[in-house]
């Protein structure tokens, strides 16, 4: 059997500090138990070390890491069989990882495959220790711990089991993620379209489809991203990544020149509502994509569409921290419209909003509406001045009691 790879280079390095933060502990005699529970000293120790097992899953589940941490190693100590001892080193690194800590996880991950390589929750082990080093800045051992993962299931009996497909599938996803991260847009694109012609589940399909357009993006094809976000949006409009779909699709159209595509798939995105989990991400990317195209024709001159798009996200936006600079620029952009009535009333109600004390952040926006609804004003009572002075009242006519009486 050929040998997993050596750590590279940044975990030599790390070597000193892998072997501190590792400090797996060696298997220990199970201590003397009493009579008074009837079981015998091996089978007590084997009942406390499925009950640390317990007792460290839950804690995981909680992101409890110190306490998971504390299960996981006092697990190690009671295991007894070689059997036992990786399903407590994956939940010490798993516990080392949810804390923030990658160095630590790095070294359990690779403790447990050195010294049970032949575990059937290797592949499992080898996509966690990929992911982590991904998140730790080493993304060509990542991807290297991701190969493994599909090498590693060949050599496991039972490799065709559904578990084990979907673990290989997923490997396989990781490894266009990271081709994606790294920048490598046409390699990412190149991987993506491979898993779309896998059997995955209609969800991982979707992903896949919409990260094929952001890889043709990041590598600089316009033409086919804009092709490849039109077909996601239409056969997978529901998804998740739908919003950033249609804002990347916006954003692109807008940059183009196509000005008018550009306002109908924004406004197909305000539009658009979204009752699932992902709610809030919707709401983020309406708030992006609104902001990003209005601001942009508000600086091009093309104000009746900046306002047509700022009067759609007030109209959705149920904050009032987020309303309040929506409803400002509402004012700007009707007062560009020769519409200072209009424009007041804008500034009126975000006054309103807002309160006599609004928090620091908004205190300046409250300054500024004041201000304009005063020039507002202002202007107005001078036009109302100048057109008396222009077109003067005619005198009035004398009253009888004052009027010169005809000679006699």
């Amino acid at each position: 059997m050929r040998p997993l790879r050596s750590p590279a280079p940044l975990l030599l390095l790390l070597a000193p500090l892998l072997a501190a933060a590792s400090a797996i502990p060696p298997p220990e005699p199970a201590p003397e138990r009493g009579p008074e529970t009837g079981l015998t000293a091996v089978d007590q120790a084997r009942e406390e070390y499925a009950g640390l097992l317990r007792i460290a899953a839950r804690k995981l589940e909680a992101r409890d890491s110190a306490n998971a941490i504390i299960a996981a190693r006092e697990a190690l100590r009671l295991a007894q069989q070689e059997s036992e001892r990786p399903p407590a080193l994956l939940a010490l690194a798993r516990a080392h990882r949810i804390g923030g800590d990658g160095v630590k996880a790095v070294a359990a991950y690779e403790h447990l495959l050195r010294e049970h390589p032949d575990w059937d929750g290797t592949p499992l082990a080898l996509l966690e220790l990929g992911r982590t080093l991904r998140e730790l800045g080493a993304p060509r051992l990542a991807l290297a711990r991701f190969y493994a993962v599909i090498q590693s299931t060949l050599r496991l009996p039972g490799a065709q089991t559904d578990n084990y497909r979907q673990i290989v599938r997923t490997a396989q996803f990781e490894i266009a993620e990271t081709h994606l991260a790294e920048g490598n847009g046409a390699e990412a694109a190149r991987f993506f379209r491979r898993l779309e012609l896998l059997d995955l589940a209609p969800e991982d399909r979707a992903r896949a489809r919409f990260r094929v357009a952001q890889a043709q993006l990041l590598d600089g094809d316009r033409p086919a991203a804009l092709a490849s976000l039109a077909r996601f949006i239409a056969s997978d409009g529901e998804s998740p990544d739908a919003a950033e779909a249609r804002f990347l699709l916006a954003r692109l159209h807008a940059e183009d020149g196509r000005r008018d595509e550009a306002l109908r798939v924004t406004l197909d995105l305000l539009r658009t509502t979204h009752a699932t989990t992902e709610r809030a991400v919707w709401q983020e990317w309406r708030r992006r994509a609104g902001h990003f195209l209005a601001s942009r024709f508000f600086e091009e001159g093309e104000t009746y569409s900046a306002l047509l798009l700022y009067r759609a996200m007030a109209l959705h936006e149920d904050r009032a921290a987020g309303r309040a600079p929506l409803l400002y620029q509402i004012g700007l952009c009707l007062e560009r419209l020769k519409q200072p009535l209009e424009a007041r009333a804008a500034y009126d109600e975000l006054v309103a909003l807002l309160g006599p004390s609004p928090e620091p952040a908004k205190a300046d926006l409250l300054r500024m509406a004041r201000w304009r609804a005063e020039q507002i004003d202002w202007a107005a009572r001078v036009g109302k001045s100048l057109r008396e002075l222009e077109h003067p009242a005619p005198p009035s006519p004398p009253s009888a009691s004052t009027a010169t009486p005809p000679p006699s």
